[in-house]
């Protein structure tokens, strides 16, 4: 942790004070919420201007590194998948109006995690777990049958579900495919499952877990997605349609 005394400019000052601060964080072992020096101490101690500093703490807080509060000064930020969110919705909506390949791909993608992962569960699930899973269901099921979507039980659905694997940045990272979907899907209707038709989908997928089934909660799971497959391809189709 010592000053730049090459005196980069530039793009290669900003990386340089960029990296120093994800040093710091690392080698300080700070968590999500912990204060960070000050624009002052960190300009002082790399000998650089502290508007630099403050357009590093700029871009690091885009990607949810740090946080600024106002009249707090600066903290270490939640570290959340949020910018992968935002980069691949983009990326999903300049595709869109070409094809929906890349949406293609991260369902893909989700569809080889999932079906795998839910296999798993099916052995390590608990009373519990399950009946949390049915509350979600019994409030999807009260929406779906008022004809409302109910996109909040929805993602909290995939988030419980995969509770038991305790493994937090595989949870983390479905959440944020999820959330990329959901962004897409508000602006390509055509996407817009039957409210009622996921609400059997999740009923499945939990009924293979309360007879410890992993096979048959893969098969769920694999139709769930199916189902959005197929959605996704007739929305593609009234797409090109003349």
């Amino acid at each position: 942790m010592t000053a730049l005394n090459s005196a980069p400019r530039g793009e290669a000052l900003q990386q340089s004070i960029q990296d120093y601060i994800k040093q710091y964080i690392i080698e300080h072992q700070l968590q999500p919420g912990a204060p960070l020096p000050s624009e002052a101490e960190i300009s002082g101690e790399l000998q650089v201007s502290r508007n630099a500093v403050r357009e590093a703490i700029k871009v690091l807080q885009t990607v949810g590194i740090v946080e600024t509060r106002h009249g707090q000064g600066t903290f270490v930020g939640d570290l959340s998948l949020q910018a992968l969110v935002t980069g691949l919705s983009f990326r999903v909506l300049v595709d869109a109006p070409r094809d929906l390949r890349t949406l293609h791909e991260l369902l893909e993608v989700r569809q080889i995690l999932e079906c795998n992962l839910v296999a798993h569960v099916a052995e390590v699930t608990t009373p519990a777990h399950l009946a949390d899973l049915r509350v979600l269901i019994a409030t999807m099921e009260a929406r779906a049958l008022r004809n409302e979507l109910f996109p909040e039980e929805d993602r909290a659905f995939h988030e419980v579900l995969y509770r038991p694997l305790g493994n937090n940045l595989v949870i983390q990272l479905l959440q944020a495919f999820w959330d990329v979907f959901h962004v897409v899907r508000a602006q390509l209707p055509g996407l817009v499952d039957p409210p009622m038709a996921t609400v059997k989908d999740h009923q499945r997928i939990v009924e293979a877990l309360t007879s410890g089934d992993g096979a048959a909660a893969r098969e769920a799971m694999a139709a769930h997605f199916a189902g959005i497959r197929s959605r996704l391809a007739l929305s593609q189709d009234q797409k090109s349609a003349p």
